[in-house]
């Protein structure tokens, strides 16, 4: 926001209460009370004034203060915008369809200076809808033109209590995208399940993420990590299996996923015999073995108790990207049937 948007917005505040506040002189000694009081009562005026001034003039802080506080307020005030550039990354409401409680809107995303989008790219979990009202959203990469280097995504929007919507507004923001996914689903030919230690030597986390699985709870309450011997086996970029051992006669199985906060890399590793009988883990477990929490790691468990490991390969399923993009990114349009 520049200066000039911001001198308009405080010029909204009424001037004899800046002059007052200014050429204010204590004359007589107040109660606590009455003073807290006078501050709070400030506060108020200040709010009350400034905040959805500023918010009306696109003041991302005020905005987002005031959607805090009243979302229906916070987008009736916040000015349409159709379209926004960052980073070389355009975004664009190209179309929507909006019937009673439910719309469906279609937003291009162009890259205007690489070959930075494609048919993988999706927004890591960073973007926000933003209502005026309660609902269920998601959002979803729909197609991809290789042509125009543009990919559309799909916002869904459904109002809880079935409230017609046309005509109220909605804000979407995005502050991450990461693109040039990559997929693996093969047999680990280079991983010797020989080589599993049977005492195996464990440490305690720094740090336990969370984790999945069906026993997850009952592992993650004492779980021990296998200490890391070295690489085991590496089958993609960034993926590397460090260590393998028994703990309390069960088998872990422990991955190091490389930059997770900027690759947003993840897999599984699963056995499965020639009749196609799959053998999953019973929980995941991700942790930290540093405090600065930058080696991220993730523990599979298997119970074999019941089971001829001999007669199952190794397989790994991993899900890697190498395009981490970040900008600001964000478009404010009214729900109703619109196209281009």
């Amino acid at each position: 926001m520049n200066a000039k948007k911001f001198s308009d917005a405080m010029g909204e505040l009424d001037s004899k209460y800046i002059e007052e506040a200014l050429n204010y002189k204590k004359k007589v000694k107040k109660p606590l009370w009455i003073k807290w009081g006078a501050v709070a009562a400030s506060l108020l005026l200040v709010f009350t004034t400034s905040v959805p001034a500023l918010a009306a003039a696109d003041f991302e802080p005020a905005y987002h203060l005031l959607y805090k506080v009243s979302p229906a307020i916070a987008q009736k005030l916040k000015p349409v915008s159709m379209s926004c550039e960052d980073n070389g990354i355009r975004f664009e409401v190209i179309s929507a369809y909006v019937e009673g409680s439910d719309a469906k809107i279609f937003i291009s995303v162009q890259d205007l200076d690489g070959d930075r989008i494609d048919e993988t790219t999706d927004l890591f979990d960073s973007f926000s809808i933003n209502t005026p009202f309660d609902c269920s959203s998601s959002c979803e990469n729909i197609s991809y033109d290789a042509e125009t280097k543009t990919a559309t995504f799909l916002i869904s929007i459904s109002q809880w209590n079935e409230k017609d919507i046309i005509g109220e507004k909605i804000t979407f923001c995005v502050r991450e995208m990461l693109s040039n996914k990559q997929e693996y689903d093969a047999v680990l030919t280079d991983l010797d399940m020989d080589k599993t230690s049977a005492a195996s030597e464990t440490i305690t986390p720094t740090h336990i993420f969370g984790g999945g699985g069906t026993n997850y709870r009952e592992i993650e309450e004492n779980f021990q990590a296998l200490k890391t011997t070295g690489v085991l086996c590496s089958p993609v970029a960034g993926v590397e299996i460090t260590a393998m051992g028994y703990v309390d006669g069960k088998l872990h199985i422990q991955i190091k996923y490389e930059n997770v906060s900027e690759t947003d890399n993840h897999g599984d590793i699963y056995f499965k015999n020639d009749r196609s009988e799959e053998i999953h883990c019973i929980a995941n477990v991700a942790f930290s073995t540093d405090g600065e929490y930058q080696e991220r790691y993730v523990e599979y468990v298997y119970d074999l108790s019941d089971v001829d490991l001999a007669q199952y390969e190794a397989y790994g399923y991993f899900v890697t990207s190498d395009t981490h993009i970040e900008g600001n990114w964000s478009v404010t349009f009214p729900l109703e049937s619109i196209s281009q």
